[in-house]
């Protein structure tokens, strides 16, 4: 099986020397992410002389025993700091100014590496496991662009209802401010509120839309398109969740105000706690693309922090209210938001989990793409038309 290639499901692949189905000899192994080993291999992991090369540009050469650095080697970090030395199960021991030339590969060996590179480069173009799933980064980009336009239209529809129906137009919910005074004639002090102004609903709620558009829009420009693909094989989209911190927060202010939510201050920490959720998302895919087992602390507390926000809403639209009196479409709101707030975690689990198709981070992305459309349309229709609520 000396030379034989294997595509994992995941999209990883190894050219190289194989001894009863696994991996052992010599042989390079590329991930989607864009890490690289190519070195020996013993019962299926990296063992003996080997270099990995890290997608942020950093690289290890030297040692490794049952799949850790363990011997004499040198890291190399992208910022172009080095530490050489005497390696133990992936620990540095022993730090070294230099290391002895027997660490560098030999010249049959970079030849070999050579060869096996330019043939698993021809495969790229043409792998069982693109044409399985049908997503490639083209397929991506012309899916983005749809979905800009998607969100575009509904925006404008949106807009010219905000601006030519009066009912619509004429719904501007107050936001006040609630601070302390001393009261001269109390003797104590007490809380005043004053008025800071109206909000145009229903412009906002278009903009909402327009911001998703203008990310995806974004996505496809040349530039952003090179940093998106490139971040795409790390498992990493900081498009999406710099957007989603914006665009869905956004939202739950209009949600809030929609239910009685005036006060400046907890519209702010409304916020703030919806944009905090979706950078633990961030932190969730940049930590663990360095890690071998996936950390779930990012994506516990950004549940907890996504959860706040509703806590408060629902006190306002159901807690000093007759169940039976609460308006339909507040109850469409709420369930339909906790329909789509539990996919979009469930959609990450299955990437991390490596499910099926979720095993292909690309599956994941779309996945997150067609959810993203789908949930902010129904919220964003059920919201705009709670503007017709008679008042």
């Amino acid at each position: 099986m000396s030379g034989e290639v294997h595509i994992y499901s995941d999209g990883s692949k190894y050219k190289g020397d194989w001894l009863d189905k696994k991996r052992h000899g010599y042989g390079i192994w590329i991930r989607p992410d864009g890490v690289k080993y190519e070195g020996e291999w013993e019962n299926d992991k990296p063992d003996g002389q080997g270099t990995i090369y890290y997608s942020d540009g950093g690289s290890y050469r030297g040692g490794w025993k049952n799949g850790k650095k363990h011997g004499i080697g040198t890291l190399h970090y992208s910022d172009g700091r080095a530490r050489s030395g005497v390696w133990e199960q992936g620990k540095l021991v022993e730090e070294r100014d230099e290391i002895p030339k027997s660490t560098a590969d030999c010249s049959a060996l970079e030849q070999e590496n050579l060869e096996l590179q330019r043939k698993l480069e021809e495969l790229e173009s043409d792998t069982p496991a693109k044409k399985s799933r049908g997503i490639s980064f083209a397929y991506l980009k012309r899916f983005n662009l749809v979905m800009g336009i998607l969100h575009f239209l509904q925006g404008s529809a949106m807009l010219f209802f905000a601006l030519t129906v009066d009912q619509i137009r004429d719904f501007r919910p107050p936001v006040w401010s609630y601070f302390l005074e001393f009261d001269t004639t109390a003797m104590r002090l007490v809380t005043r509120p004053e008025q800071l102004g109206e909000v145009p609903f229903a412009m906002f709620v278009s903009f909402f839309l327009f911001l998703s558009a203008l990310a995806h829009f974004i996505i496809i420009s040349p530039g952003a398109n090179q940093v998106y693909v490139r971040d795409l094989k790390r498992g990493i989209n900081i498009f999406r969740w710099y957007e989603y911190s914006l665009s869905s927060s956004l939202m739950i202010i209009l949600i809030a105000l929609l239910f009685g939510v005036y006060d400046i201050g907890a519209l702010i920490a409304i916020f703030i706690l919806n944009a905090s959720m979706n950078w633990f998302g961030l932190m969730m895919e940049k930590i663990n693309q360095y890690t071998d087992k996936t950390s779930w602390s990012p994506f516990v507390f950004g549940t907890i922090a996504g959860l706040g926000p509703w806590v408060v809403i629902a006190m306002h639209a159901l807690g000093n209210a007759d169940p039976a009196e609460v308006p339909g479409f507040v109850y469409a709101i709420i369930g339909s938001y906790f329909v789509f707030f539990n996919l979009f975690p469930i959609n990450m689990i299955l990437q991390y989990k490596k499910v099926g198709k979720w095993s292909d981070y690309l599956y994941g992305e779309r996945g997150y793409i067609i959810l993203s459309l789908v949930a902010k349309s129904v919220l964003a229709w059920l919201v705009f038309f709670g503007v017709m609520q008679p008042v």
